[in-house]
């Protein structure tokens, strides 16, 4: 896939249900008030500062989604998300 301008492909980390010892963690109608977390699958060619790899947290609300073989993925631009470097 080929981005164009400072469009970035987010992979979202998963987060759990429950814990290993099966407590709750997050109700599910919580978890998409949240920012998201994530890696960066590409980047487009005007993208300064992302970089493939990077682990960033983004607002989940402002991106689109695109599903690529069943699984979700967030396009945003650059300046939205934040890095966790």
């Amino acid at each position: 896939m080929r981005l164009q301008g400072t469009a970035i492909l987010i992979k979202p980390d998963v987060l759990p249900e429950r814990t290993d010892t099966g407590i709750l963690v997050i109700p599910k109608s919580s978890k998409e008030m949240l920012p998201q977390w994530g890696e960066i699958i590409e980047a487009g060619p005007a993208c300064t500062v992302a970089i493939k790899g990077d682990r960033v947290i983004f607002p989940r609300k402002q991106a689109s989604v695109i599903t690529i073989d069943d699984k979700d993925f967030y396009f945003l631009n650059e300046h939205q998300i934040k890095f966790a470097r």
